[in-house]
């Protein structure tokens, strides 16, 4: 089954997906329609992105745009967090960049039924938080970890109420993904075009009840891309760092 939503961003710009079931799960597809001139070319793009990685990181800067309001500026991990990672991958489909996005199965986990990246815990018999990522990337979304090539990582971020100290891992494919969710971690795989993602018109601020304490509440900047997909928290903050990172070597000269 097949269906189509829109929603309006600008008078020359609309975004669509579509949503099909893949066994037992739904994929979303978003779509950003792109302006005139606003591709991204794949080989030279990704290597300002791995040069980019290799220097200094705005960490805290960027994290700052989307903390949320009951969340403390520079907060520290303590010593006993527990280490992890996630994959932000990336690849090429029809000239415009894409990541994935997952929406974890509600099992009853502090962050059950929430909107990240791939990824998890270090397992002790992980070398290291890369090989972490990509493992995990795997067992949540079917991606090979062969096939990823890893560009490098964006600043840690620590996650209170699940005491997790987490490295983003940046990973890029050469070819279109082919999907397959975990049925017991994943209820929904989400692509995304980064011109979608760091569009001004999904940012905004929300009310959230988070998973971990429904009877809680607070204020927290968002992406909005759908009624029913908002990303924020550590995720958010994470894609607040790459675009921060994408946009810096953009405007660069010859970049």
């Amino acid at each position: 089954m097949i269906c189509v939503r829109g929603k309006s961003v600008t008078k020359s710009r609309a975004i669509y997906f579509q949503t099909f079931n893949v066994g037992f799960h739904a994929i979303k597809l978003y779509v950003l329609l792109p302006t005139m001139n606003e591709s991204i070319s794949s080989h030279p793009w990704i290597e300002n992105l791995r040069q980019a990685l290799l220097e200094s990181l705005p960490g805290a800067e960027a994290h700052r745009r989307m903390i949320p309001s009951n969340r403390q500026i520079n907060l520290e991990a303590p010593t006993d967090a527990r280490v992890s990672s996630v994959m932000i991958l990336l690849y090429e489909n029809d000239a415009e960049w894409n990541t994935v996005l997952i929406r974890r199965s509600k099992d009853g986990q502090v962050h059950s039924g929430q909107i990240s990246f791939p990824g998890g815990k270090k397992e002790n018999s992980d070398p290291d938080l890369i090989y972490t990522a990509k493992r995990e990337c795997e067992e949540e979304i079917g991606i090979p970890n062969h096939h990823i090539e890893i560009l490098g990582t964006l600043s840690d971020v620590y996650i209170p109420p699940s005491n997790f100290l987490v490295t983003p891992v940046v990973g890029h494919l050469t070819t279109t993904p082919s999907f397959r969710a975990s049925e017991r971690e994943v209820s929904e795989i989400i692509r995304l075009p980064l011109n979608l993602l760091f569009h001004p018109s999904v940012k905004s601020t929300h009310t959230v009840n988070p998973s971990y304490n429904p009877s809680a509440s607070f204020e927290t900047p968002v992406y909005e891309l759908a009624d029913d997909l908002i990303v924020w928290g550590a995720t958010a903050m994470m894609i607040a760092e790459l675009e921060v990172i994408i946009d810096q070597f953009k405007q660069t000269p010859d970049s």
